[in-house]
């Protein structure tokens, strides 16, 4: 948004200079991207003087030497190479520190001997056109001593480019821009007045061109016209050309440039329509139909869709609806009767049609911001008062408005009080008050800590106690906040847990060959849903896009995307890991918890000479086992997966549960349908576990060492008939159940390996032949085989109530 001082100064007396606004500007949240200078800048040092004394130079005849007074008892002696001037003229001064176009500064000299303290100015040395034959001579009236930029009527003016947030419509304008400065600087806002058309609502006013405005879509809940008849087109009058240069419009005739000049200033978009040309007099507001077609008044043929609103007349559409008009109803030279609108359009209907027509025009600007919705009608009537006073003409009848906006105001019970434990420090009630009326707020008090505050129409983003609090601090100054001394606890990476787990979780992972993966936190929420059930991730209310609506809840699809990507790429090193947080349902909340995971398709994808053997399941359990030893030195065993979107049903297990060991560690095949969808032809093993925070709270379990045994150890083999679906761990801890239960207390049990899984035609249908090595050793003697052939004979005894035992033949 270009905002220019000097038309700023039309509604405040602003009596500070550029450098000084712009840091107003930037405190008041208003950035200031860029700063541009028509005519030289306001300055101090920029003054009118008199001439009071002439004589020659001695050293140099084209040179003149002045005695120039610039204020009381304030003569300066100045050097001067012009010739048109004489005793008594007021003339431009610039004293020393004076900067003036061409970054030309102005500082004592000497010239041929003689001390020139500043410098009489042309008026091409000022900006002021390209005569430089001599000094700019002033009228006898201007004051001596005075800034130059108050003393002459010259387009001085100094535009600042700032760059508004997207909740801040009111300051696309001049008189919004000029609101926030009269709370900041305590100005009094001097505010057009809008007079002599009266504004009649629903009903058709007597002499009204139009016989018929109808509002057929919800995309508009606002309409109001205006007729003037007998006016008569040409040129601007040149204070307005300059305002609109000023601000980067290019001036058309003074009718179309009245709209655009009132729209900058009050941040209204109107549109001014040939009366003559509206077929049948009526103007119907609808939604376009397909295909639809308008010629812009930029010459392009637009292609409209039924979600765009047009303004048609009985025949044709006339207008994009807040985005352009055509051709077809556009002010000309001919043009002596027109119909001025001023309305209102749904501002997301406005962004999104000016991004289908990639139009971006100032009108969809404002309109996708919002605009001031309780003086629609009377900026309208401004546009008509501005009319017949520069290009003549009658104002018909009175402002016809349809309207279907609410009417209800915002209002918002506030305590003062508020302000302090928002903000940590007091703002002065006064001055708290004085900032929110001249933000156009009204108060009403029950008592002095109880108010009722209406928000005003042009700010549609206040809409609660921490906004109001937010709009004091702005004005009042974040530079007033008390300094205070801060305490904070530091903690340093090596003493956060959680944080030397995932580095250690890295390095390990690295060392393993695995490259890492940073992927997106937000994933497709319908994907995750069909992936892990409904209502299983964490859905954004405001998100960015469609594709990135849901907190992940797994690392796996991210990493897919990651071998996916490389496979069609035709890296063959695609092994891959993350580390990063996820969010899962745990006892009916959503809980933030660590996660790492890991991919590695099992077929490689270069030949050679050499067989490579696959990656198995064991192959990714051992994998991920000394990650868990971390939690737990006794983990639990890990049980084979029967129904999974995500894992490969039966070829993979899954170990701890989050609400209960507080952390949950699942390995394996991926399903074949899922890296199907994500178009990878390999089997892919994978792993990935989740720790709940509340883990790194716990004290570490102690770790015990023992001296090993320095006797031999008795191993025993055992042979046994299970079922087909009885995973090998429940025999393992059923024999080791056993085992244990059958020793004397100076022997124990080393180990339990599964050492044979067996099925052929000896072995019955539907079971197995799982071989168990049983090693036995004693830490303080050699243990004789005799006993402990009877503790072994024992244990088959009991291991006899579960499975049938395969007598070797």
């Amino acid at each position: 948004m270009k905002v220019s001082t000097k038309w700023l100064r039309k509604y405040l007396d602003i009596r500070i200079g550029e450098e000084e606004l712009c840091e107003v500007f930037t405190s008041i949240g208003l950035e200031v991207e860029g700063i541009e200078h028509l005519g030289t800048a306001r300055q101090k040092t920029l003054v009118v003087g008199e001439i009071k004394e002439i004589r020659r130079h001695q050293n140099a005849d084209k040179l003149s030497v002045c005695m120039v007074c610039v204020g009381p008892n304030d003569n300066r002696q100045i050097v001067c190479g012009a010739k048109n001037f004489k005793l008594n003229d007021h003339v431009p001064v610039a004293l020393p520190g004076t900067i003036l176009p061409g970054d030309f500064k102005i500082s004592k000299s000497n010239l041929r001997g003689v001390n020139s303290d500043g410098m009489m100015c042309s008026g091409k040395e000022l900006g002021l056109g390209e005569d430089h034959s001599g000094l700019l001579i002033l009228e006898p009236s201007t004051l001596i001593g005075t800034c130059l930029h108050d003393a002459i009527d010259v387009n001085w003016d100094t535009i600042f480019d700032l760059s508004l947030t997207a909740n801040r419509g009111d300051c696309l304008s001049h008189i919004g821009i000029a609101r926030d400065l009269a709370a900041k600087l305590n100005l009094v806002l001097k505010l057009p007045q809008i007079h002599g058309v009266e504004v009649s609502e629903r009903e058709r006013p007597q002499g009204h061109f139009l016989k018929k405005i109808s509002i057929e879509t919800d995309n508009c809940r606002c309409y109001s016209a205006i007729c003037i008849k007998n006016i008569e087109i040409g040129d601007s009058p040149d204070w307005m050309k300059h305002d609109l240069a000023a601000v980067g419009v290019r001036s058309i005739s003074n009718a179309v440039d009245i709209g655009n000049w009132v729209m900058m200033e009050t941040g209204q978009p109107v549109h001014i329509f040939d009366a003559k040309k509206i077929r049948g007099n009526q103007l119907t507001i609808r939604q376009a139909k397909d295909g639809e077609i308008i010629i812009s008044l930029d010459g392009q043929k637009r292609v409209l869709s039924d979600d765009m609103v047009v303004i048609c007349d009985a025949e044709r559409p006339l207008v994009i609806a807040g985005i352009t008009g055509s051709i077809d109803a556009e002010v000309d030279g001919n043009t002596t009767d027109i119909l001025i609108e001023s309305a209102y359009f749904n501002p997301d209907n406005i962004r999104k049609s000016a991004k289908t027509l990639n139009v971006s025009t100032e009108s969809s600007h404002r309109f996708s911001r919002d605009i001031d919705k309780a003086n629609i009608a009377n900026y309208g009537v401004r546009v008509a008062n501005l009319i017949t006073e520069i290009c003549g003409g009658e104002i018909v009848s009175s402002c016809w408005k349809v309207d279907n906006l609410e009417k209800k105001n915002i209002t918002i019970d506030f305590q003062p009080s508020s302000i302090e434990e928002i903000c940590g420090f007091a703002v002065p009630l006064e001055i708290a008050e004085n900032i929110l009326i001249k933000l156009g707020f009204s108060i009403e008090k029950s008592n002095a800590e109880n108010w009722k505050i209406t928000v005003p129409a042009h700010r549609p983003d206040i809409a609660c106690v921490p906004d109001i609090v937010s709009e004091c601090l702005r004005i009042y100054g974040t530079d007033k906040i008390p300094t205070t001394p801060t305490k904070c606890t530091g903690i340093q990476h090596e003493s956060d847990r959680s944080a030397v787990f995932c580095q250690n979780a890295s390095n390990y992972f690295s060392d393993q060959g695995f490259f890492e993966c940073y992927n997106f936190a937000l994933r497709n929420g319908n994907k995750m849903e069909n992936l892990f059930g409904k209502n299983s991730a964490v859905s954004m209310r405001n998100p960015f896009n469609a594709d990135q609506n849901c907190y992940r809840n797994s690392l796996i699809p991210g990493l897919l995307d990651a071998v996916k990507f490389n496979t069609q790429n035709g890296n063959s090193d695609i092994k891959f890991f993350e580390t990063g947080h996820v969010v899962l349902r745990i006892d009916e909340k959503f809980n933030e918890c660590l996660a790492i995971g890991c991919v590695m398709p099992i077929k490689p994808l270069e030949r050679s000479w050499q067989p490579i053997e696959a990656e198995d399941f064991y192959d990714v359990k051992a994998l991920i086992l000394p990650i868990l030893k971390n939690f737990s030195q006794r983990l639990a065993q890990f049980d084979p997966i029967k129904i999974s979107n995500i894992w490969q049903p039966e070829h993979a297990a899954c170990c701890g549960f989050l609400n209960r060991e507080k952390f949950q560690a699942t390995c394996g095949f991926l399903n074949v349908n899922l890296t199907k969808d994500f178009d990878i032809k390999q089997h892919v093993l994978a792993a990935e576990i989740i720790i709940h925070p509340s883990i790194f709270g716990r004290k570490p379990e102690k770790v015990s060492h023992k001296p090993f045994s320095q006797f031999p150890r008795i191993s025993k083999d055992l042979s046994l008939i299970v079922k087909l679906d009885e995973p090998a761990s429940n025999v393992e801890n059923k024999v080791m159940k056993a085992a244990k239960k059958n020793i004397s207390n100076d022997v124990f049990i080393e180990s339990i390996r599964v050492f044979d899984v067996y099925q052929g035609k000896e072995i019955p249908g539907g079971t197995k032949n799982i071989g168990l090595t049983i090693n036995y050793r004693s830490n303080g003697r050699t243990l004789m085989d005799s006993e402990i052939q009877v503790a072994f004979n024992a244990m088959q005894s009991e291991i006899e109530k579960s499975y049938e035992i395969r007598k070797q033949s």
